[in-house]
């Protein structure tokens, strides 16, 4: 995991410039589209969910979404003609079966695969195939997940252009080229990071809480803890965690409150100071924009950057960092995603990915 985390500053910035003629292609297709669906599972639905961010905030489009790559094969209504679907899967997932079609024509619907080098034959039936980075060999996946990450952003700005937001599509590009200097300064001194997660390397329970694109992160987040540390593990949207949720935080629980500033600031700020009344434990990991939330936890990580669209990505950097310093603070090994015990390896028997 380690060693993936150190190679991302590389790998997002040759996802991104390897891509780039391929994006605009298939933006020019995505530009009159009546709807885009992105779609994933784990890491690669959370890479969706931000897909669909940049798609509305910097794209101008309003009918992408994200769902789920299994819920969309087996339950979702077939799409129109003239739809797109965009498929994330570290491996290729085959999820473009015939039933996506409302007419059962795939050759009706524009389909993308975002993934790794190699992929499995249903990648490679899609009509533009998009390659991240080599296969990952921790079970923990990090460069994988922010190579697709920079490839869809790079499919937003694309399609900004083709849409008449050119000013916006520039100014987006230029706000990710300062992205992989910020990974490589930040992984070269995650000291923030390693202090959280020595600090909090007791806790039985840990939630991850954020609204808007700070959501697919407190998701991203939770997965990786979870695949990692073996802990207990939630990620929520802020307003989901005020309605109920918050009942069952205690003082051997972390909430990890995730900001970037924006819409949803507010009332992440009322929830920390909740937090702080039942006395659980709190770490901030914001941007330069959030200046309120650090008043209300008790170890703040601030990551570079102050605008939304790109500070997603030193946010995921950060939760990376944190789950490794964390499994090792609490003994784990951050790749066997428990495999190791002979009882999670007959587990993975059972099933394949």
């Amino acid at each position: 995991m380690w060693e993936h985390i150190r190679e991302q500053a590389d790998a997002l910035a040759a996802a991104s410039a390897r891509n780039r003629d391929a994006a605009e292609r298939l933006a020019r297709r995505l530009a009159d589209a009546p709807v885009i669906v992105l779609a994933g599972i784990g890491s690669s639905l959370h890479a969706a969910m931000l897909g669909e961010y940049w798609m509305r905030a910097i794209g101008g489009v309003d009918s992408a979404r994200a769902q789920n790559s299994f819920e969309l094969m087996h339950y979702a209504k077939g799409l129109d003609s003239g739809a797109a679907v965009v498929a994330i899967s570290h491996r290729g997932w085959p999820v473009f079966a015939p039933s996506l079609a409302a007419d059962g024509n795939l050759d009706r619907i524009v389909k993308a695969a975002i993934c790794g080098e190699d992929p499995r034959a249903g990648a490679r039936a899609a009509d533009f195939v998009f390659v991240t980075t080599p296969q990952e060999k921790s079970g923990a996946h990090t460069k994988s997940l922010t190579g697709a990450m920079a490839v869809l952003f790079e499919i937003a700005a694309a399609t900004a252009i083709f849409r008449g937001r050119r000013d916006r599509a520039e100014s987006a590009r230029r706000e990710f080229a300062e992205v992989p200097a910020r990974f490589s300064r930040r992984i070269a001194q995650p000291s923030a990071e390693r202090a959280a997660a020595e600090e909090f390397r007791t806790r039985r329970r840990i939630l991850l809480i954020g609204a808007g694109p700070a959501y697919a992160c407190a998701r991203e987040g939770a997965l990786k803890l979870k695949e990692a540390t073996f802990t207990y593990a939630e990620g929520l949207e802020t307003e989901e965690f005020l309605h109920g949720p918050i009942a069952s935080l205690d003082a051997e629980t972390l909430l990890v409150l995730i900001s970037t500033g924006d819409a949803g600031s507010h009332r992440i700020v009322q929830a920390a100071r909740a937090a702080g009344e039942i006395g659980a434990a709190r770490l901030a990991i914001v941007t330069e924009a959030e200046n309120e939330l650090p008043k209300y936890a008790e170890r703040v990580i601030r990551v570079a950057g102050r605008e939304e669209a790109t500070s997603v990505f030193p946010i995921i950097l950060s939760l990376q960092l944190f789950t490794y310093f964390s499994a090792l603070a609490r003994g784990c090994d951050p790749d066997r995603n428990h495999r190791e015990d002979p009882r999670y390896a007959r587990a993975a028997s059972q099933f394949e990915l």
